[in-house]
């Protein structure tokens, strides 16, 4: 028995660790569009962990899989492009990836037998402009990149799977991640916020805030992430499509920058934050509540000090990719 790991990225890599840590069998599936493949080969060592690169979006590539003899009982997907930066990829390989890929991932995982999906979703769902209240049944909001919009899709496209044909599907919709990864990113346009602040704090740069900066936004821990996927899965109360929140906390960008910043001085490095707005503007922070309860193990302040540790473990590569 194993599980299917769709993408060994940031957040699938903690997925993979986790699972090897508790013994379990891993299949992954990456295409290395913007991975690290040196990181993910080191998570080869561990005879548990078997790694297929190939693109999801490519038939052969699943029935390569899952015509491969391997009893497979759960399949996370985390392979999606995920970058709202403008030039981070073409349209055409977003819509390749993020739309036409969970369907004939679903198509494979009906053609086989493989009955639970668990997808990184994302709490943005709701709108870059979360609403007082998060919940489950929070309508979707308005967008302004295809990646996030896509989300929207994946998850009506699960609603519908679950609905006609039976399948389990778990949509885990997380706050923005953070926090050192066995795969980290090194190309500001694919690292997420707090990842790319702390990395410029140690390289000596401002940390620049748009207005939007302003819009209070959830955050989870990338190992948090990566239990929340786990524990979704293994949860035999969430049947059909089951959209679940995680996020362990609700800052603003801006706040963010703030406390990089405070962090970063108490390490005796001196950090300009330059915003468009005044903290004054700031909006009413939302409440996000969740249907499952998760035991979240780190916040900000703890991913923020690792974070600042990491990045200047490796100071010499303040180059951006």
């Amino acid at each position: 028995m194993a599980v299917l790991l769709i993408g060994v990225g940031y957040i699938g890599s903690q997925i993979a660790v986790a699972l090897l840590e508790r013994g379990e069998e891993v299949v992954a599936i990456d295409n290395f569009f913007s991975t690290d493949s040196k990181a993910v080969r080191r998570l080869s060592k561990n005879p548990g962990f078997h790694l297929i690169r190939g693109d999801v979006a490519d038939p052969r590539t699943l029935d390569k899989v899952f015509s491969a003899g391997v009893a497979l009982t759960v399949v996370y997907h985390l392979a999606a492009q995920s970058s709202a930066h403008p030039d981070a990829a073409t349209p055409d390989y977003t819509e390749r990836t993020n739309l036409r890929a969970p369907r004939l991932l679903l198509d494979a995982m009906l053609a086989h037998g493989v009955s639970t999906l668990v997808f990184g979703s994302a709490l943005k769902v709701c709108g870059d402009a979360l609403p007082p209240l998060v919940t489950e049944s929070t309508p979707y909001g308005v967008f302004h990149d295809l990646s996030h919009l896509s989300k929207c899709y994946v998850e009506k496209l699960m609603e519908m799977y679950a609905d006609i044909h039976g399948v389990r599907c778990i949509a885990v919709r997380l706050g923005i991640c953070y926090g050192v990864s066995p795969v980290m990113k090194q190309d500001p346009k694919f690292m997420t916020v707090v990842n790319k602040f702390c990395r410029q704090a140690v390289c000596g740069q401002p940390l620049a805030v748009s207005r939007s900066g302003l819009l209070p936004q959830g955050f989870i821990h990338v190992e948090d992430a990566a239990a929340a996927l786990i524990q979704a899965a293994e949860a035999r109360d969430l049947q059909g499509f089951a959209p679940v929140n995680a996020a362990s906390e609700v800052e603003s960008v801006l706040e963010v920058a703030q406390m990089v910043g405070a962090a970063a001085a108490r390490r005796g490095i001196a950090v300009e934050v330059v915003t468009e707005a005044s903290a004054v503007e700031t909006k009413a922070r939302p409440q996000v509540s969740s249907r499952f309860e998760f035991q979240f193990r780190h916040n900000l302040e703890y991913g923020i000090r690792e974070l600042l540790v990491y990045w200047e473990k490796v100071a010499g590569r303040c180059a951006w990719s």
